[in-house]
């Protein structure tokens, strides 16, 4: 799908933006529309105001969700009509799909709109 998320069992995004931010630098106000990879990855400005969902730290620049205009800070909530709560929830789901294979996904931006989507899986990095 080409998005950066968290880890872990929590499904509430504010506390999956905690655990992700340990420590690291805080954003210096905006938060870059892409990323290349996981290393620049910044503090989140803003959070999509949805709970439960998983929470997207960054997406990587010309892969499905970037296209979709998903963006850091906002929440998936469902991936095929199936309710997405934590990360590992998401993790499982997308688990069962393939590249190439087209899913519907759910997510809430972070200034609360409400979008749903359909994307054609491509390959990611290996695990």
């Amino acid at each position: 799908m080409g998005i950066f998320t968290g880890s872990g069992s929590s499904r509430n995004p504010q506390a999956q933006a905690q655990q992700q931010d340990n420590g690291g630098s805080e954003g210096s106000g905006s938060t870059p529309a892409c990323y290349t990879s996981n290393a620049n990855l910044t503090g989140l400005t803003s959070i999509a105001p949805a709970h439960p969902g998983t929470l997207i730290v960054g997406t990587i620049c010309r892969s499905p969700a970037a296209s979709a205009d998903m963006t850091g800070g906002a929440v998936i909530t469902a991936v095929n009509g199936q309710a997405v709560g934590s990360p590992d929830d998401l993790a499982r789901i997308l688990s069962r799909f393939h590249p190439g294979e087209e899913i519907s996904v759910t997510w809430v931006s972070p200034s609360g709109h409400r979008t749903t989507s359909r994307l054609h899986l491509a390959a990611g990095p290996p695990q």
